[in-house]
């Protein structure tokens, strides 16, 4: 079975040291989904056109393994809140909202934590610094 992203944050945020927060990051090497929510956090070339979020309703009616919708399936859609992303050009402000609310609403709370997380460039998983995330992944984006 594939970890939840939210689950592998959760297990960082859990570990004891750094040395233990590096091998979880280690491990997630070949994680594309979980790469990509670093960098849309970390990576200060990435500006998300969602300047507030939305109140949303949280998804919390069964655990999270029964919930059809993770950030697995919506990671790949993200590039709607990009600014300067073909996908995102022609998207007003109540548009790009609603899509959002949308796609919060049909997540599990945790995943959905983790995407809004994102959005506001900062991940509230103790010890997970830039710098760590760039000693494990140092091709993630240019540092400027």
């Amino acid at each position: 079975m594939t970890e939840y992203i939210s689950e592998i944050f959760k297990r960082i945020d859990r570990a004891k040291n750094r040395k233990l927060k590096k091998e979880i990051l280690v491990s997630c090497k070949n994680n594309n989904i979980f790469k990509f929510v670093l960098q849309g956090t970390f990576d200060p070339d990435i500006e998300w056109t969602v300047k507030k979020l939305p109140k949303y309703k949280p998804y919390n009616d069964r655990p999270i393994d029964l919930v059809e919708t993770t950030l697995w399936h919506t990671i790949p859609k993200c590039s709607l809140f990009v600014k300067g992303h073909p996908r995102s050009k022609d998207l007003k402000e109540a548009k790009t909202e609603e899509l959002l609310t949308q796609m919060l609403e049909i997540m599990h709370e945790a995943e959905s934590i983790v995407f809004t997380s994102m959005l506001k460039k900062k991940l509230k998983v103790k010890g997970l610094t830039e710098k760590l995330v760039l000693e494990v992944f140092p091709d993630l984006y240019r540092k400027v």
